[in-house]
């Protein structure tokens, strides 16, 4: 009797290890159940040259309000991956030497609430052109500082995975 007490008390233990953990992977849409991060471009084309914009949004889909980090650096912040189609690898991003956050770089997020941000042309960011190809690129925001106390947010979550293409300008 107290073997099967022993046995029941692990098991239920154990399956209670997954509500503590505070590290959530994000499936196909972004979407983790605490932090959704969602990124969207302007269009879905583009010629050689032209700008290219991404936002992202992070919108709170927890039961409380939630201190995330507002400044989204997108070459400090964020893990960029930009996958070129058509040479079957990625691209790498620009280096900055690294810049810590300041308490000023948090913002509070209600419950259901959204924060976004517009980044700088896409292409002055990457290390290296854009040529013409479909490019698939996915974000991965990850905060690990909580200078604002318990309800700061930190983890990680990964955007939804978006496909562009750019074409050249030139008729052959």
């Amino acid at each position: 009797m107290i073997h099967r007490i022993i046995i029941w008390f692990w098991i239920g233990a154990f399956s209670l290890l997954p509500f503590q953990a505070r590290q959530t992977l994000a499936d196909e849409y972004g979407r983790t159940g605490h932090l959704v991060a969602f990124i969207t471009s302007d269009k879905k084309q583009y010629e050689i040259g032209e700008p290219i914009y991404i936002t992202i949004s992070l919108t709170n889909h927890t039961t409380v309000p939630l201190i995330i980090n507002k400044r989204l650096n997108p070459l400090l912040d964020l893990d960029w991956d930009v996958f070129y189609e058509n040479l079957g690898g990625n691209l790498s991003m620009k280096k900055i030497p690294p810049i810590r956050l300041s308490p000023d770089d948090f913002v509070r997020l209600e419950v259901n609430e959204e924060f976004g941000k517009r980044f700088d042309d896409l292409t002055t960011m990457v290390d290296g052109p854009m040529k013409s190809g479909r490019y698939a690129l996915r974000l991965s925001y990850r905060n690990k500082e909580k200078p604002k106390g318990d309800e700061t947010w930190v983890g990680l979550t990964v955007t939804n995975l978006l496909w562009i293409e750019i074409k050249s300008s030139k008729k052959i």
